[in-house]
């Protein structure tokens, strides 16, 4: 097998692990300068809003000679990802890049606000590795093996979340030089202990910057993540040491052991109800108004997309039976998005069903006293066919004379006698042992 047909099996690897966590639709398999060079920008963009994912992913056998390894592997990644970032971000032009299932586009460079740089070495066997490198304006990039991209991407599998695991790690570890161990103890035989030891001479110099060295593998560092509320170690943040040894092994083992943790995973199938229903309600329409929807929805966590499923089916089930001309409504408020279920009886003329939407979501708006600052609707009817969605962005103050208009209507239709805003009470993992 030459280096193409390995080089080609890495990325659809990773593209496929990305497409199935991130949904396809944000993820650009080698994006090409369409309307300049050509040529390759990197293996795997994701742009979803403001958040732009660089990654480049390697390949390249390993055969036990680690300074040949990272010299064909994170020196040229390295190379790539500083490359595409100064294209797509600083070019005096602009670039245009095409989605597989789409026309060419313009890069919206302009609303680019966090970029993260990933570096995914795909060969096996490698007992230590970097855990974290720089390009050489020195911007930070995350290195991953095989199995760490995999196992976070699975476990984290909604880009927000990933991405608060991609920032918090590079808060904690940006100008540090990191070394991970991923191996067993007994796993490091002499010749590795040999270039283990050039390595660490030319790596680890404490009065340069402050020297970590992890036993471990990423799965290990993920797991203490999540166990401790979604932060690192604190001893790591310490100044008063130079140089540290951390030792996680077993963090992850012990974590998948848990009851709680099974339990949540268990708990977070119904979440995908919302996923699933971006992916056939909301992209199947690739317009502005669509796109712009489907990421409002796909940037909640895993979990508020549990709470939200939840509560959606819930209601679904209370009105699914129902007949006659009425709209059942539920709100809740996540951090200043609001979220409007709505059931109508599928006789309710058309007409009738969007006037009374209109009123539902801005009659929300009045009695929360504008607590949203955008909403977001999910309407459907009977056998959750004819789902109505929408989304109301930057939601100011009506005027006066608006909000009596919407006290009548609602007085009219008997509304906010019985007032139903759904309550978050769940907890992200359950209370265990």
């Amino acid at each position: 097998m030459n280096s193409t047909e390995k080089g080609n099996i890495g990325e659809e690897f990773v593209n496929g692990i990305a497409f199935n966590s991130f949904i396809e639709h944000w993820c650009y398999p080698s994006p090409k300068d369409e309307s300049g060079d050509k040529k390759e920008i990197c293996d795997l963009l994701v742009l979803f809003g403001e958040n732009l994912i660089i990654i480049s992913v390697k390949n390249y056998e390993f055969k036990d000679f680690y300074s040949r390894y990272f010299r064909r592997t994170i020196e040229k990644a390295v190379k790539q990802i500083y490359g595409a970032e100064r294209k797509l971000l600083n070019s005096d032009k602009d670039i245009f890049i095409k989605h597989p299932k789409r026309e060419i586009e313009r890069f919206p460079k302009e609303i680019i606000k966090n970029t993260y740089r990933i570096i995914v070495n795909l060969g096996e066997g490698v007992r230590f590795y970097p855990f974290n490198t720089e390009t050489k304006d020195e911007k930070f990039i995350t290195l991953l093996d095989k199995e760490a991209f995999q196992t976070i991407v699975q476990e984290l599998d909604t880009i927000p979340d990933f991405l608060e695991y991609l920032r918090k790690r590079e808060e904690l570890f940006a100008g540090k030089s990191v070394t991970i161990l991923p191996g067993d103890e007994d796993d490091f035989p002499a010749e590795t202990a040999e270039q283990f030891f050039e390595y660490a001479q030319k790596h680890f110099n404490p009065y340069e910057k402050k020297s970590i060295l992890i036993s471990g593998t990423e799965h290990d560092i993920l797991a203490h993540y999540l166990k401790n509320e979604r932060t690192f170690p604190d001893y790591i943040k310490s100044k008063e040491y130079n140089g540290m040894f951390v030792q996680l092994d077993g963090n992850w083992a012990d974590f998948n052991q848990r009851k709680q943790v099974k339990e949540k995973r268990d708990l977070d199938k119904n979440s995908y109800f919302l996923d699933e229903l971006v992916k056939r309600e909301v992209l199947t329409n690739h317009n502005e108004n669509s796109i712009e929807l489907a990421t409002a929805i796909m940037s909640f966590d895993r979990f508020n997309r549990r709470l939200i499923s939840n509560n959606f089916l819930q209601f679904f089930d209370t009105y699914k039976e129902a007949t006659g001309d009425f709209l059942a409504r539920r709100y809740a408020d996540f951090d200043g998005i609001g979220i409007v279920f709505a059931f109508y009886p599928q006789e309710m003329p058309k007409e009738m069903v969007n006037t009374l939407l209109d009123i539902a979501l801005d009659s929300f708006c009045v009695y929360s006293n504008y607590k949203s600052k955008s909403m977001i609707l999910i309407a459907t009817t009977n056998e959750f066919k004819q789902f109505k969605m929408g989304l109301i962005k930057d939601i100011a103050p009506f005027s006066e004379e608006h909000e009596q208009q919407i006290k009548k209507d609602v007085e009219l239709l008997g509304w906010f006698k019985n007032h139903q805003e759904f309550k978050v009470t769940e907890k992200e993992y359950p209370d265990g042992e």
